[in-house]
C-alpha cells in the first residue's frame, strides 16, 4: 500500500480520535455545568423554604404568646372582680369573651401559615398549642360563669363550699391551663428548631 496513503489514513484517524475526545470533554463539561446550576437552584430553593418556615414559626410563636398574655389579663381581671365581691369597692371586671376570641384570630391565621410552610411535625405542635389555648379559654369561660353565679361571696374563697356536676374551675385552674399553653409554645419552638431544615420529614 502506498506510504502516503497510509499516512493520510493515520492522520484522518488521529483527527477523528481527537474530535471524539473534544466532544466527550465538552459533554462532560456541559454535564458539570448543568449539575452546578441544579445544585445552585436547589440551594436557593432550600434557603427560600427555610426563610418562609422561620418567618411563619416566629409569627405563630409571637401570636401565641400574645394570646397567653390576653387570656392571663382577662383571668386576672375576673379574679380581682371575684375577690372584691362583698366589699364596698368593686375591682376588676368581667371581660367580653367574644371580644377576647376576636383578638385571638391572628394566632389561628399564623397556625395556617405554619401548616403551609411545613413540615407536618411542626404543624402538629402548632395545633397542640391551639388546643391548649382552647382549653384555657374554656376554663376561663367556666370561671366567669361561676363568678357570676355567686354575687355575695368570692368563688375563690376557701370558706366557700361549691357543689358542681362537672369539674370546679376557679382562678387556680385557669392559671394552670394558661401555664399549659406556655409549655406547649415552648414545645412548639423546640420541635420547630429541630425540624427547620427537614425535607419530606427527614433532616436535610
Amino acid at each position: 500500500m502506498d506510504t502516503a496513503f497510509i499516512a493520510a489514513i493515520a492522520g484522518v484517524a488521529g483527527a477523528l480520535v481527537g474530535g471524539v475526545a473534544t466532544v466527550a470533554a465538552a459533554r462532560s463539561s456541559s454535564r458539570g455545568s448543568v449539575g452546578a446550576v441544579a445544585k445552585s437552584g436547589a440551594d436557593a430553593y432550600g434557603m427560600s423554604v427555610r426563610q418562609t418556615r422561620m418567618d411563619s414559626y416566629q409569627e405563630f410563636a409571637k401570636a401565641a404568646r400574645l394570646a397567653v398574655s390576653q387570656i392571663q389579663d382577662a383571668a386576672n381581671s375576673v379574679g380581682a372582680y371575684s375577690q372584691s365581691i362583698g366589699e364596698d369597692e368593686r375591682r376588676g371586671a368581667i371581660p367580653s369573651l367574644q371580644d377576647l376570641l376576636a383578638q385571638l384570630d391572628p394566632m389561628g391565621d399564623a397556625a395556617i401559615r405554619v401548616r403551609l410552610a411545613g413540615p407536618k411535625v411542626v404543624a402538629e405542635e402548632a395545633h397542640a398549642v391551639l388546643e391548649k389555648c382552647g382549653n384555657a379559654l374554656g376554663d376561663l369561660e367556666s370561671y366567669v360563669g361561676l363568678v357570676q353565679s355567686s354575687p355575695f361571696m368570692s368563688v375563690d374563697s376557701d370558706d366557700l363550699t361549691i357543689i358542681t356536676e362537672g369539674p370546679l374551675i376557679r382562678y387556680r385552674e385557669v392559671a394552670a391551663s394558661i401555664g399549659a399553653v406556655s409549655n406547649a409554645i415552648a414545645g412548639f419552638l423546640d420541635v420547630a428548631r429541630d425540624h427547620l431544615d427537614d425535607w419530606n420529614g427527614r433532616p436535610a
